[in-house]
């Protein structure tokens, strides 16, 4: 590990220890991993993103470990995507070309970097599908064991493919992902259990790898705006993160925009900032499509909403006929994506239309998660499923040797 490296809650500027392994600060704040001296770290040599950016984290990542995520392609959209948005300069960041489909395995590989760093024998999750498969394959490669909770109503298709790496699997009943988040995370202190949800430290860590890859794609251009569907805020706060460091490096000259999207079913974050608020709408017993962006209270949602209103971000959310309807268009460009990764076109086409992306600005859609998932039904299932209520997860936990 690598020496001064610490944990900053990510409103309140609180310090804890980098070895923490609590996401959440007591407040409840997001954390994010503070390197010192980032202005003098170098881009070194290296097959891989990881080994070519290393000096810009926190953990040593071993080749071993590595799944070959990474070096997805960023592509001009065909020109019936770009008439459809008003957007010449469109561009696609391709991440359903990670190894287990997703975004999710850049994430996945510095949690279980920090988990061998650590010495840890398991870590957890907590997911609606992607990071459960991501991170299941990620810790059977490494020797870690995994826990995955899921909530009651995740598609049997996504269980399927995450119990192919043999995780332990808690199928949770509670009212609300959101509090079920909430409770499990908890509960990783008194277990002395690395639980990690889509905001993690470390998870925004290895999203970070996108901005340095997508800097090398554009041979050190930046883009004017990414946009990137929401739900965690990990992701989005790992793009943005790797480009402040690539700038604190002088690597840069300026930032990109971000765009924060979400379906309009769920949209606590959108809604907010759209009505001027400074805090998310917490949103309860919705129903959507875009199944991977679920998360209707997300503890990293208000510190999204300042970085909004501090660096001129933007804002959108898409319906469930526009999110449909978007999937059919990208499939037709040869594009078989899940449906919250669909949002990303109709929200940009609606924020062109309201003038608020100008006609030469280059816009990056971030592509993040694959449609394979839902249409893969005939795997011969290993699912070891311990189904339970959300009061009965902290003893389950208590008889499992961690």
């Amino acid at each position: 590990m690598k020496e001064n490296i610490k944990l900053i809650s990510t409103i309140s500027n609180i310090e804890y220890p980098f070895s923490r392994i609590q996401e959440k600060a007591e407040n409840g704040e997001p954390l994010e991993v503070f390197l010192p001296e980032i202005n003098k770290v170098r881009i070194l040599q290296g097959e891989f993103i990881w080994q070519r950016f290393a000096e810009f984290l926190p953990v040593k990542v071993q080749k071993d470990l590595s799944l070959k995520e990474g070096n997805t392609p960023l592509e001009q959209a065909e020109v019936d995507l770009q008439d459809f948005c008003g957007i010449e300069k469109l561009y696609l960041k391709n991440e359903t070309l990670n190894p287990t489909g997703s975004f999710k395995d850049r994430g996945s590989l510095l949690v279980t970097a920090m988990c061998r760093e650590m010495g840890e024998t398991h870590t957890a999750t907590i997911s609606t599908g992607n990071m459960g498969s991501s991170i299941s394959a990620c810790g059977k490669k490494a020797g870690i064991k995994v826990i995955v909770f899921i909530p009651h109503n995740t598609p049997d298709d996504k269980i399927q493919l995450m119990s192919q790496y043999d995780p332990e699997i808690f199928k949770v009943h509670a009212s609300d992902y959101s509090e079920m988040k909430k409770t499990i995370l908890s509960l990783a202190a008194e277990l002395k259990l690395r639980i990690v949800s889509g905001n993690g430290p470390l998870r925004v860590e290895g999203y970070k790898l996108t901005a340095f890859e997508l800097f090398e794609q554009m041979r050190g251009k930046v883009p004017d705006y990414i946009a990137v569907p929401t739900s965690a805020c990990g992701h989005i706060r790992g793009i943005f993160k790797g480009y402040r460091e690539l700038l604190a490096a002088r690597l840069i000259e300026r930032l990109p925009k971000m765009i924060i999207i979400q379906a309009e079913n769920n949209s606590p974050i959108v809604s907010a900032i759209k009505q001027g608020k400074r805090e998310i709408i917490p949103f309860r017993n919705f129903q959507t499509i875009a199944h991977a962006i679920t998360s209707g209270e997300p503890y990293g949602g208000n510190e999204l909403i300042l970085k909004a209103g501090k660096f001129s971000w933007l804002a959108e959310s898409v319906s469930e006929q526009e999110i449909m309807d978007s999937q059919r268009m990208l499939q037709e460009s040869g594009f078989l994506l899940e449906p919250a990764s669909a949002t990303v076109l109709p929200a940009v086409r609606k924020l062109r239309k309201a003038g608020k992306i100008g006609d030469d600005e280059k816009v990056i859609l971030m592509l993040t998660g694959s449609g394979r998932k839902s249409i893969i039904k005939n795997l011969e299932s290993k699912t070891k499923l311990i189904s339970c209520e959300l009061k009965d997860v902290h003893s389950k936990l208590k008889k499992l040797s961690l």
